[in-house]
């Protein structure tokens, strides 16, 4: 399994529920974040 480094994850961009580009380091930068990851089978 590889590595990752959560500092390189704060430069993804995601859409808010309003689409809206948001980079993912901005949701932890005033507060804690939990971020899960979950994978859709079939």
């Amino acid at each position: 399994m590889a590595k990752i480094d959560a500092g390189s994850l704060g430069a993804v961009i995601l859409s808010d529920t309003n689409g809206r580009a948001v980079e993912l380091a901005s949701l932890w930068k005033d507060r804690i974040a939990v971020l899960a990851f979950v994978r859709h089978f079939g």
